[in-house]
């Protein structure tokens, strides 16, 4: 028996789609311990809602994404979904009210955690729903419970093609917004490993930040001066095209000798700018750049197979606007094929946002692969 099945159907007719897909997921003619899917938006309750029909011993959680893909392929409709079948055990909750008090429900982590009978090995694999500015409040409550376990804690802010306010989570049959749906994945067959990769290298401009709503995500000053009108300086272009260019130029901001992406949202009148990640006075950050794809992946094959030889299977948080720039420059198909090649069996989700341990981060992949 195979440990681990993918299936991939992206015909855009729900009901075909998940035919696919289940024929294939019942292959081996068992329950799975665990499901993991990802779909659009519009269709996420119909697949939440047959998963649970056909496999209602299995745990199933996901969320809506903005494109699928996986070791079967990609699409931007449709289903995607892996099937975990032995050598996991694993507990799952949910956290609600995500916007205002996710602490409320911290009890649901402690509860979800008496479950295991080792923490060691194990992640905590959690989607959150987007436009509500609460990925940090949710991880701070993660870190709360787990801080001194051996957890690792990796997840996504949902995605769709619709807008940043519309996504879902789903758990057991069912879906939530203003929630994040979680799993803890205890690993009995070997080690759990996350990775972050960044197609983005820093440049000279490092800068701090002077004046911040920290709730509100909007940067007001760097250095003392308007937040837009450094950037439009040291970019060298305008305020009505400022936007743009931070796609391919985001911020960082340094933490140790790691840099965290965050992606500026919009420009404001009054030249603050707001973003996609809680942004704190006075911290560094620094201007940023495109590097080049092919090294960059080769760094990631590199260091995978340095870190687990031969993964079992992975997941891949990958950010919305990375999917976007990668379309655009014709690389999507290399980016999957060499995920590939570095991970095996492996599905991929699409969102706003990327978790790895307490950080959320914009325009990243993340990696998280079980030995």
């Amino acid at each position: 028996m195979e440990r681990c099945l993918l299936a991939l159907s992206g015909t855009g007719k729900k009901e075909d789609d998940f035919q696919t897909c289940y024929e294939k997921l019942s292959s081996q003619n068992c329950s799975p311990k665990i499901i993991i899917f990802f779909s659009d938006y519009d269709d996420l309750w119909y697949y939440a809602k047959q998963l649970k029909e056909k496999f209602p011993e299995s745990t199933s959680i996901g969320c809506s994404t903005c494109i699928n893909f996986s070791t079967e392929g990609y699409s931007e409709k449709g289903l995607s979904a892996m099937a975990i079948f032995s050598g996991v055990e694993c507990s799952s909750n949910l956290i609600y009210e995500v916007s205002r008090h996710p602490k409320n429900y911290s009890n649901h982590i402690r509860e979800a955690l008496k479950s295991l009978t080792s923490t060691d090995n194990t992640c905590c694999l959690e989607f959150t729903t987007s436009g509500f500015r609460c990925e940090e409040l949710v991880l701070d409550t993660f870190e709360e419970i787990l801080r001194g376990t051996n957890i690792k804690v990796g997840g996504s802010t949902a995605g769709s093609n619709i807008d940043e306010k519309t996504s879902a989570v789903a758990l057991n049959g069912d879906i939530y917004v203003e929630s994040c749906a979680f799993i803890f994945i205890h690993n009995l067959q070997g080690k759990v490993q996350l990775y972050r990769e960044n197609l983005f290298r820093p440049t000279t401009h490092q800068l701090r930040i002077t004046d911040v709503d920290c709730e509100q995500q909007r940067v007001y000053e760097f250095d003392y001066k308007p937040a837009a009108e450094v950037l439009c300086h040291l970019l060298g272009v305008k305020k009505e095209n400022l936007l743009q260019t931070l796609k391919t130029n985001p911020i960082g901001r340094i933490e140790g000798e790691n840099i965290l992406i965050s992606e500026a949202k919009e420009i404001m009148p009054d030249d603050s700018i707001t973003y996609y990640t809680r942004l704190y006075n006075m911290t560094r950050v620094m201007l940023l750049e495109i590097d080049h794809f092919d090294s960059v992946w080769d760094e990631t094959q590199k260091h995978m197979k340095k870190l687990m030889p031969n993964p079992s299977f992975s997941i891949a948080v990958h950010c919305l606007s990375r999917t976007k720039l990668l379309q655009k420059e014709n690389r999507f198909t290399d980016f999957t094929e060499r995920l590939t090649t570095t991970l095996g069996k492996y599905i991929g989700v699409s969102g706003y946002g990327e978790q790895i341990m307490y950080n959320n981060l914009n325009q990243s992949l993340v990696l998280i692969s079980f030995e």
